[in-house]
């Protein structure tokens, strides 16, 4: 895909924007769970255990593409395509 040198630097703050606001909302996700489920039998334990696993590794799955958008953006900067 060939990109114009001057929408690099655009193109990577809108990346690390919407990357930014995926790790907000899986975060807010996963506190907002914490604060809500209820717990009635066994049944409902097994699927909120689930259901906390992949909250919990989305939030998990954003956050290392903050760290990855970031670097990629220092990068990009340092090898004077910024």
């Amino acid at each position: 895909m060939l990109v114009v040198m001057e929408t690099i630097p655009a193109t990577l703050e809108e990346l690390r924007s919407l990357i930014a606001k995926t790790d907000a909302l899986t975060h807010a996700t996963a506190e907002l769970f914490d604060d809500v489920v209820r717990i009635d039998d066994v049944e409902d334990r097994r699927s909120l255990e689930r259901l906390a696993h992949l909250v919990s590794a989305a939030a998990d799955a954003a956050a290392d593409a903050v760290a990855a958008g970031d670097r990629l953006a220092v990068e990009t900067i340092r090898d004077g395509r910024g």
